[in-house]
């Protein structure tokens, strides 16, 4: 009887001990050096047993990112992160990511179904997803047939899980549509840029309480809120208001996973504290640019990790922030 008891005893410590550790990372293009050298950071700077993420989430360039975590097993954080940077630095300029069709950009305005042809960053992905999946990733893909926000995960197995790596990370007009399981897919950000609802939810399969679960938000964009423009063209037009919806939409959902979860530990918000190269779409990937990037996550990360602040409470300033407009 006293062996029973001191079984169950045992059980019951180890699991109300259990944690799970969730990782959303953003979209943004070029910009995922930065999220690359925030991770390493987290990596290099938290105790061992603080970064065994459980679960990763991805769009976009945080669909590319959240690949190159799923390729480790658990325990093996420092030699993901070293990869996780090495794979940046390996982008030998745009011609690693896409490049021109024959018929030239012309071509792929009239033509093709994209402006360029991400060949290139097909293949460079699919040589590195030989290691397989050893993680629970879910990414974020937008079906253009339908309209509709599409989530994958390692279900799917390791070359298809590659594709829909690739459907997350394909930005409309720039990249052609990924056709994959009977539709046209294309970028993630279209609807949501960080998915952290599929954080924290592939982590309620694993532990029950709200409490063990503890998320981590990688962004790629400043917390400095949109600029003041007062002269317009008709594309600028249109540029704006993609700008302020992919901004408002994104806040909005982040603040709406803090209430609809408040007692989930979302530790660390992780924001770069100045503008990076690139446009609306950016895709600058020069080397020393990309470099500049990881060492700003690295830096940036750091101060983060200083801060007396918890993540949740630098959303709720954020969303004051965006709301606090004073009209004369």
């Amino acid at each position: 009887m006293l062996l029973i008891l001191i079984i169950f005893s045992a059980l019951n410590f180890s699991f109300a001990d259990k944690k799970c550790y969730a990782l959303s990372i953003e979209g943004g293009g070029s910009h995922g050096a930065f999220e690359a050298g925030a991770l390493w950071q987290l990596i290099n700077s938290l105790p061992p047993d603080e970064v065994l993420y459980n679960v990763v989430t991805g769009i976009s360039t945080g669909a590319l990112n959240a690949a190159g975590v799923s390729f480790f097993p658990i325990g093996s954080e420092k030699e993901m992160a070293d990869f996780v940077v090495q794979t940046w630095l390996n982008i030998n300029n745009s011609s690693t990511i896409f490049e021109e069709w024959n018929d030239g950009i012309i071509g792929g305005l009239f033509f093709h179904s994209g402006l360029y042809n991400n060949a290139p960053l097909k293949k460079f992905v699919k040589e590195r997803s030989q290691r397989g999946i050893h993680r629970n990733i879910t990414v974020g893909s937008t079906n253009l047939d339908t309209g509709l926000y599409g989530q994958f995960n390692e279900s799917l197995g390791n070359e298809n899980m590659t594709t829909a790596i690739l459907c997350s990370a394909d930005p409309p007009a720039y990249f052609p549509p990924t056709w994959f399981q009977g539709h046209n897919w294309a970028d993630g950000g279209c609807i949501i840029n960080l998915d952290v609802f599929a954080a924290v939810n592939r982590c309620l399969d694993i532990v029950s309480n709200q409490s063990d679960i503890i998320v981590d938000l990688l962004f790629d964009t400043p917390d400095e809120g949109l600029t003041e423009v007062y002269n317009f063209t008709t594309l600028s037009v249109i540029s704006r208001i993609r700008e302020i919806k992919a901004s408002d939409t994104n806040l909005w959902f982040l603040y709406n996973a803090v209430n609809a979860w408040p007692d989930v530990n979302f530790r660390y918000i992780i924001l770069p504290s100045q503008k990076m190269p690139g446009g609306y779409v950016p895709l600058d990937f020069d080397r020393k640019v990309i470099e500049w990037e990881i060492e700003l996550g690295k830096n940036d990360t750091k101060k983060a990790l200083g801060s007396l602040k918890s993540g949740k409470e630098s959303l709720k300033d954020r969303f004051k922030k965006k709301d606090n407009i004073i009209y004369p």
